[in-house]
């Protein structure tokens, strides 16, 4: 009887042990503190490889169009294609009138027409061919104008040199006699083609002031 009691006593006590570490371990449990979730490390911007990372290229700034674009000097501000086309016309009447000259020089007054029946004089000669010479400097000073626009200034000479020889034309031409008509032809164009190189010129200067004016004006 005795032995049973204590059996049971001893597995009661058992129990209560038992039953005590229980909620000795679900009470450390509760009271301990969750672990907080670590936070994700960011994604490396390099690899680990030692390999290089190609940079995004940076933008190019954009060009201004060329309406955009002020002009910043006088070559700017005017228009290429006008001295262009005025010096291409100056270097083609210089090569002209070298061309010309040239032949009369080498041909004598033989070439000049209705000249058939005339004799060789060689006084008349010598100084025929001094005067087509001195007509192919003329046309060489067009040509250096040409190829050189800042010596534009000899222009107003050079078409003064043509002019007169087109006026020593008329005054031949009332003293002597009509003429041929190839000489009239030639005529016509000494008078009028150094006129109108110097009015080309004097348009290009102005409309260049002008612009020049307004850059000045805009940049204030």
């Amino acid at each position: 009887m005795n032995d049973k009691t204590s059996k049971n006593e001893a597995a009661s006590q058992g129990d209560r042990e038992e039953s005590a570490g229980f909620l000795t371990s679900e009470a450390g449990t509760v009271g301990r503190p969750e672990k907080e979730p670590q936070a994700l490390k960011p994604a490396r911007t390099t690899p680990e490889n030692g390999e290089t990372v190609k940079q995004p290229a940076p933008k190019k700034p954009e060009q201004k169009t060329k309406l955009e674009q002020k002009p910043q000097t006088l070559e700017d501000a005017a228009k290429p294609q006008n001295r262009g086309l005025f010096r291409s016309v100056v270097g083609l009447y210089g090569v002209a009138i070298i061309a010309y000259a040239v032949w009369q020089v080498m041909a004598g007054t033989q070439a000049a027409p209705d000249s058939a029946a005339v004799a060789v004089n060689p006084s008349i000669e010598s100084n025929y061919a001094f005067l087509a010479a001195v007509y192919a400097g003329v046309g060489i000073a067009f040509l250096f104008i040409a190829w050189k626009f800042k010596w534009a200034n000899m222009l107003v000479l050079a078409c003064l040199v043509v002019f007169l020889g087109g006026v020593g034309r008329i005054i031949s031409w009332a003293s002597h006699g009509t003429p041929h008509w190839s000489l009239i032809v030639l005529m016509v164009t000494d008078l009028v083609i150094p006129p109108c190189l110097l009015v080309w010129y004097a348009w290009i200067n102005k409309s260049n002031t002008i612009r020049q004016q307004m850059l000045s004006a805009s940049r204030v």
